[in-house]
């Protein structure tokens, strides 16, 4: 894999990170703010592998104080290959070192059963 280049784009406030090149380019949004753009392997029998990143509005989240971020919810909607590869290279370098990936529980989604008396 060759070296970790980026590239931000003032005017529109994108940032771009590159991790490489491929034939065979696929882009996941993440969030709001996150495109991944990965090589699913599929083409050529090889691991996914991260092509890239593309960060919106870096700048404008930073001076609110925020962060890009995502949720597994949304890998939900893709094809099952496709999210295995997106989690196989979430979980692994260059990308893994970029982002800092949590789980967390969110109140408003756990659903508790009642308890019922006996």
């Amino acid at each position: 894999m060759s070296e970790m280049k980026h590239n931000y784009d003032r005017e529109e406030d994108v940032l771009y990170i590159s991790f490489g090149r491929s034939e065979h380019v696929v882009g996941v949004e993440l969030g709001d703010h996150l495109l991944l753009r990965l090589d699913t392997g599929k083409g050529t029998a090889r691991s996914p592998r991260a092509v890239g990143l593309t960060i919106l509005f870096p700048a404008q989240l930073l001076a609110l104080g925020h962060s890009p971020t995502f949720t597994l919810e949304r890998l939900e909607r893709l094809p099952a290959d496709l999210r295995t590869a997106v989690l196989e290279v979430l979980s692994k370098p260059p990308v893994g070192e970029l982002l800092s990936v949590r789980l967390t529980l969110s109140p408003e989604e756990l659903r508790i059963p009642e308890l019922v008396a006996a």
